[in-house]
């Protein structure tokens, strides 16, 4: 089998950090041949450079690339904005003339990395709360599991691995207990509490995910479902009515009142333009969570002006609030940087607009889910130490 060359290792890099930037951009003639051009004579240094980081920033004997912002992405986004400078040009020179301030403004927005998710994800970031459902506080301690004489599964855990909706004193409504937001209604919360899989001593990695959240339902819901649905992170940036320009109150109560499904959603990054790469550099926190875009019509919100946090808003000042967190640093007996074991989010709800949301979805219809699962997998002696 021979080596790719360098040309084809440029190509490589290019389809890697910067095809959706360039498909988005119309795939502007000549800039990804451009682009790599101007790689394919510097990808020994750039590889040699990306070794350099990855022997500095893990140990041999790990697999996980670390999560920081490494030469060839470095590289290939510099060339990036060198080959775009001089696309207006190049077209003059073919004939065509455009409005300079114009086209180069349309170019740069589809063409900028957008770190705007990332920066509005940190800004909602808070302290790890300890606002969540009464059958959920053994939860509270994180990973108690990491020592090694400590009971797997939590006891709690198993009680809940097949609860798929709480009632009773355990349904009753979460209301936050810590300021600013005391009071305030939990819509959901998703928290993901997990340690990595370690050699010497042989410890696998394990891993728990809890989600609870209000829905509208007729009956149970069903067994394998979760109480949080999956959608686009856009209504924290966009006007609902401009995401779904039929979409108005009246329309959202109708069908708040006669659908089924969890009344909060986990952010998906899938697809939006130039979103940071997951699990490495600048990027995201894992989890995040938005409301379901009827209860968003249904409330008359409108996002933050400029839209810096998750945060939705009326004529009343903050209406419905995304936090985030993460913490417990953790490592996995290697030469590494240390990693948040929890990872967390939960949507926060004013309390005067949750009565008109129980109105709009029906008491008799009001439920509280949840969905409690844990997972072990135990290192392969075939795997070095470290591998997750």
């Amino acid at each position: 089998m021979t080596s790719p060359t360098p040309e084809e290792r440029a190509e490589g890099l290019v389809t890697l950090f910067l095809d959706d930037l360039i498909k988005n951009a119309n795939q502007p003639p000549g800039l990804r041949e451009a682009i790599v051009d101007r790689l394919a004579g510097r990808v020994d240094d750039i590889g040699q450079r990306f070794g350099q980081q990855i022997d500095h920033l893990r140990s041999p004997s790990a697999r996980r690339i670390p999560n920081a912002y490494l030469a060839d992405e470095e590289a290939v986004e510099n060339e990036l904005q060198a080959a775009a400078a001089g696309i207006r040009t190049a077209r003059a020179l073919e004939g065509v003339l455009s409005d300079p301030r114009r086209f180069e403004h349309n170019l740069a927005q589809r063409l900028a990395p957008n770190i705007r998710w990332a920066l509005r994800s940190e800004a909602s970031r808070v302290p790890r709360p300890p606002t969540r459902a009464s059958v959920l506080n053994w939860s509270l301690t994180p990973v108690p599991w990491v020592e090694d004489d400590a009971k797997w599964p939590p006891a709690g855990a198993v009680a809940l691995a097949d609860v798929r909706q709480l009632t009773g004193e355990d349904g009753e409504l979460v209301r936050v207990i810590e300021e600013p937001y005391r009071g305030w209604v939990q819509l959901g919360m998703f928290e993901r509490q997990a340690t990595l899989a370690t050699r010497y001593p042989d410890v696998p990695a394990r891993q728990l995910l809890i989600a609870t959240g209000l829905e509208a339902c007729d009956g149970s819901p069903p067994v394998n479902s979760m109480p949080i649905s999956h959608t686009a992170p856009n209504p924290w940036a966009v006007r609902y009515d401009r995401l779904a320009p039929s979409l108005d109150a009246e329309h959202a109560r109708i069908t708040i009142n006669s659908t089924q499904g969890p009344l909060a959603a986990l952010i998906d990054y899938k697809g939006q333009s130039g979103s940071p790469a997951p699990e490495r550099g600048v990027g995201l926190q894992p989890f995040a969570l938005v409301p379901r875009i009827e209860v968003i019509a249904l409330l008359g919100l409108r996002p933050e002006a400029p839209a810096l946090r998750h945060v939705l808003v009326d004529d009343h000042g903050a209406a419905i609030v995304g936090r985030q967190w993460r913490g417990f640093l953790i490592h996995d007996g290697n030469y590494s940087p240390l990693e948040p074991a929890i990872y967390g989010a939960d949507l926060l709800l004013r309390p005067d607009l949750y009565d008109t949301l129980v109105n709009a979805v029906g008491k008799d219809r009001f439920g509280f889910g949840v969905s409690v699962n844990h997972f072990e997998s135990a290192p392969s002696p075939s795997k070095p130490e470290g591998d997750d």
